[in-house]
């Protein structure tokens, strides 16, 4: 019989404190002059010792724009969905660990030319269906992750945040 110690825990990315239930798992401020040029991006990372993370990295369809203390990131201009335009993280519980998610909270920035439409997507269905229903308050994102679908994992998942629809090229959301 194998045991599993449980993780109820809230995942966070590139937030500042809050009030919640539970606690971050997985945290990054990102920080440094440029940090648009690690894919992915590790440095400042704050992570529960039972799970391992990729970092925040890119998908192949969008490049690196400078940008201090920002994740920066262009060529979101696609009319329609782009599966190739995505920022993405791995999130690994340690063997013996189980992840309970409760949500996920991203605080970025738009630029006035950047994208308008969003998709939170998860490597637990390939990527087609979109998680929760977004809550944005100002600058920053919840979405839901407390349906049963992300209890118990026990194996590595990616979540992946999808943008385009940019007025330019250059238009970018980017994680601070």
């Amino acid at each position: 019989i194998m045991t599993y110690k449980k993780l109820p825990l809230v995942f966070l990315f590139l937030c500042f404190s809050i009030l919640c239930y539970g606690q971050n798992i997985f945290e990054n401020p990102i920080t440094d002059q440029n940090p648009s040029n690690a894919n992915p991006y590790t440095n400042g990372q704050v992570i529960d010792p039972n799970i391992t993370v990729s970092g925040i990295g890119r998908g192949p369809g969008i490049n690196a724009n400078n940008g201090q203390d920002r994740y920066n990131a262009n060529n979101w201009d696609s009319i329609t969905f782009d599966p190739d335009d995505y920022f993405e993280f791995i999130i690994t519980p340690i063997a013996g660990y189980e992840i309970d998610f409760i949500n996920f909270i991203y605080t970025g920035e738009i630029s006035n030319r950047g994208p308008v439409n969003f998709h939170f997507r998860s490597s637990l269905d390939g990527f087609v269906n979109d998680i929760g229903i977004p809550i944005v308050n100002g600058t920053t994102i919840t979405i839901d992750l407390s349906s049963t679908t992300f209890q118990n994992i026990d194996s590595s998942i990616t979540f992946r945040f999808y943008s385009w629809g940019a007025v330019k090229a250059n238009g970018n959301p980017n994680p601070n």
